[in-house]
């Protein structure tokens, strides 16, 4: 951890904000509108969440907003749109919105006919050196290269050719360090998403009394500029915390990422006056840092643990959940006969063990292994093990299997039909997966230390991931012995209690409506409003 940066001068003390006269609530929704189009992940099924109990609660007092980088102010989502939102999320493919997203890039492509090559050469040089500030790890030259790149392409894509622009950028790939295929891959879209809401309207900020933060914080300038806007205007802030990963264990995260998330959260640290923490282990690591890199001590009266609950369509599963979507390619998969694994991959999650405990499997038990099915979209990091794992001969191919983009419906699918699943994550802010699978009644093999515990409930297997010889048994235990797959499932349906999302958003909505004067400490019983 490193030292604290210099507290900023116009900021009185943390957590000595004065509670404003009545106003309205400010709900930053911007990580699931640059996401809406893709199933959602922990961070934007929290948002929705958040943003259903407030259109449940008090609608009238809750403005949902979006944050825009090149305009530095906030504009409206309407509410019809976020109800829209939160409803579609679950599909893949087949919403109203995702549809927009598809007539939306269709537009950009067909628009006009007439192509530049001179803006398109300028464009990739623009990338190219966003790109290579990138690698360097320097931030400023990043922010400053992604702002440009961004503003040009922006303001001249209809005459940008795309696709040369891609087949140009393999003349910049010669370094290992540089490689524009993926953010030229998804740049039309990245327009389309970083644009606010059509039709909408910028926030009046003298309006808002409270501002609750309850996804990414850690890019752009967002965390800066709602530090001078609270200490400018007295604004009340309140941040979801999920995790301090990038500074606990920045080996698992990008390059730069540390910096950036520790950039930010030193301007949050000096304008926010409550947290609300998923979990005991984010609320110690936040208090922890705090100390050492010497900030003012956060009082345990302003830190908030706010547990989260398995995801909605975990609630909502019945007895026909097995008949839910298959995923396309998953026919080879027979129910009660593979291993899940559901989780972003990347090097965090430790995908890696997982794999070097299924090649000792498939080479001691051959085809009477049960598949290890990976459910979830490659983060960073990942090409070298995915391509390990797609050439080994061992593998061949059928002992693993992975599922990119997956629905909840078909994510339902696969938990109700899996034997049992596992989880050896190095670090968690919660453990979500841990969480879902108990409630599925499947047992859980999960790494030890961080949240994962807490989320575990004491009923999930929790095992070092240094002692993979003590992984390798309790995987084939469960694999080869159905009596004692039997016995586990049962136990975990007579013990394991999940946290309702209740539980999870009402805190917080309660905080927000009082801290903006919309009621008076009297616990609100939150009705329950039909979304779907």
């Amino acid at each position: 951890m490193t030292a604290a940066m210099p507290k900023p001068e116009t900021t009185s003390s943390l957590a000595a904000v004065s509670l404003p006269s009545r106003g309205l609530i400010l709900v930053d929704l911007s990580t699931s509108w640059r996401h809406r189009s893709s199933p959602p992940v922990g961070i934007i099924r929290c948002e929705h969440e958040i943003a259903r109990h407030f259109l449940a609660a008090s609608p009238q007092d809750v403005i949902f907003g979006f944050f825009s980088e090149e305009t530095q102010q906030y504009s409206e989502i309407p509410q019809d749109t976020v109800i829209q939102m939160i409803t579609n999320s679950a599909s893949s493919g087949s919403s109203s919105l995702q549809e927009k997203e598809t007539s939306d890039d269709q537009a950009l492509k067909d628009s006009v006919n007439r192509k530049s090559f001179y803006k398109t050469v300028l464009a990739g040089l623009l990338f190219a050196n966003y790109m290579a500030g990138r690698a360097s790890g320097l931030g400023k030259w990043r922010m400053k290269a992604a702002t440009w790149a961004k503003q040009y392409v922006a303001g001249n894509y209809d005459v940008i050719d795309f696709e040369s622009l891609t087949r140009i950028a393999k003349f910049w790939t010669a370094s290992p360090n540089i490689d524009l295929r993926g953010p030229l891959g998804g740049l039309r879209m990245a327009l389309v998403h970083s644009a606010p809401p059509p039709g909408s309207t910028p926030v009046q900020i003298d309006k808002i009394a409270t501002i609750l933060l309850p996804g990414v914080f850690w890019e752009g300038s967002k965390a800066k500029w709602i530090w001078k806007e609270s200490s400018k205007r007295n604004i009340s802030v309140k941040l979801l915390l999920f995790d301090l990963i990038p500074i606990v264990v920045r080996q698992f995260s990008e390059s730069g990422a540390a910096q950036n998330f520790a950039a930010c959260l030193h301007y949050l640290l000096w304008s926010c006056d409550h947290f609300f923490c998923i979990s005991d282990s984010t609320a110690r690591d936040l208090r922890r840092y705090a100390d050492v890199c010497g900030y003012l001590p956060i009082p345990e009266s302003k830190v908030e643990v706010c547990r989260l609950g398995p995801a909605r369509f975990v609630h909502d599963t019945g007895p026909d959940a097995g008949e839910d979507p298959r995923i396309p390619g998953s026919e080879r998969l027979d129910p009660g006969k593979f291993v899940l694994f559901v989780s972003t991959i990347e090097s965090r999650k430790n995908h890696d063990f997982a794999y070097h405990l299924w090649r000792r499997l498939a080479a001691k038990h051959g085809v009477e292994v049960f598949p290890l099915v990976f459910a979830g979209k490659l983060g960073w990091d990942t090409d070298s093990l995915m391509r390990r794992i797609s050439q080994d001969p061992v593998i061949g191919g059928r002992h693993i299997v992975h599922f990119d983009n997956v629905s909840d419906d078909q994510l339902r699918w696969l938990y109700a039909n899996c034997a049992f699943t596992i989880f050896p994550s190095h670090y968690e802010g919660f453990g979500m997966t841990v969480a879902e699978s108990l409630a599925f009644g499947k047992p859980c093999i999960a790494s030890v230390g961080s949240s994962i515990e807490e989320a575990g409930q004491g009923v999930a297997d929790h095992i070092d991931t240094l002692d993979g010889v003590a992984w390798l048994k309790k995987i084939e235990q469960y694999m080869f012995d159905l009596g004692a797959l039997e016995d586990k499932s049962k136990a975990i349906q007579i013990a394991y209690k999940p946290y309702a999302w209740d539980e999870f958003t009402a805190p917080i909505v309660q905080h927000m409506l009082r801290s903006s004067g919309a009621m008076s400490g009297i616990d609100l019983n939150i009705p329950k409003r039909n979304l779907s």
